[in-house]
């Protein structure tokens, strides 16, 4: 196998999301593989990389503070009032007001009602009881995990991007929250999810179980820009979509600290 033909795999660590987002957009545009998503009905081109991702300090409390990066489209009230979407009280959980799109789910009703064979699960609720339990006992257990896929959607055309969770105890009250995506789209969604999952996650298991979050660690098995978002890759990354255009300046600025 040709090593052009093998993923791209790339890890960041910071505390500065806008220096993160940069980043992880250079390299999609510069290194990616371009490749057709969606369906034969209706394929899109992009451009991906495979990407690990931790914040932690001011970038905790910038997405907490439904902050995101100098660029990202979503900004301001768009992502506090998505964030306050995760915490309608449960009973108001599945119900769809002024929803026009054509999902058959959000990720917080897969989180608080999870289909089972016998019945609704709030893995929310069991991550909270989990979590304070190895808070009481000092146990730092690797058990504390949820799904957020379902097999039922294995025939829709838009079936969950996001899959897997871990809440695992630190030093401490300390809490790390680890995040499983089998597709983020990091022109147009992925701070806006970030966002809104980790403020759930905070107020409705991190908090109550009288602990801290202090780390996330996202892992993005597709960290993907679509070809249509060409102008806003250059935007954030300064660097063109066409990479013959960039074969002069791409070695000097990545010296220069842009990588």
């Amino acid at each position: 196998m040709k090593p052009s033909s093998l993923t791209f795999v790339k890890t960041y660590s910071g505390e500065n999301i806008d220096s993160l987002y940069k980043r992880i957009t250079e390299d999609i545009v510069l290194d990616g593989k371009d490749i057709t998503f969606g369906h034969a009905g209706e394929p899109k081109k992009a451009r991906e990389i495979y990407a690990i991702i931790q914040i932690y300090g001011k970038a905790i409390d910038d997405v907490l503070a439904g902050i995101t990066p100098e660029n990202f489209r979503w900004a301001g009230d768009k992502i506090t009032d998505y964030q306050d979407s995760f915490l309608v009280p449960l009973c108001d959980v599945g119900k769809r007001q002024g929803d026009d799109t054509d999902f058959e789910y959000t990720y917080i009703e897969l989180m608080r009602k999870f289909q089972t064979i016998e019945g609704e699960i709030d893995q929310m609720e069991v991550s909270k009881d989990k979590l304070a339990e190895g808070l009481k006992t000092k146990i730092q257990s690797n058990q504390n995990v949820g799904t957020i896929y379902h097999p039922m959607y294995w025939n829709s055309h838009n079936p969950p991007c996001f899959n897997w969770y871990q809440v695992r105890l630190l030093d401490d009250n300390q809490v790390s929250l680890r995040l499983l995506f089998r597709s983020n789209d990091y022109g147009d969604a992925v701070w806006a999810n970030l966002c809104g999952i980790a403020k759930a996650f905070d107020e409705l298991v991190i908090k109550p179980a009288g602990c801290e979050l202090v780390e996330i660690i996202l892992t993005s098995t597709s960290a993907h820009i679509y070809a249509n978002e060409a102008d806003l890759a250059k935007k954030v990354s300064g660097f063109d979509w066409d990479r013959d255009k960039n074969e002069k300046k791409s070695p000097i600025l990545r010296l220069l600290g842009h990588k």
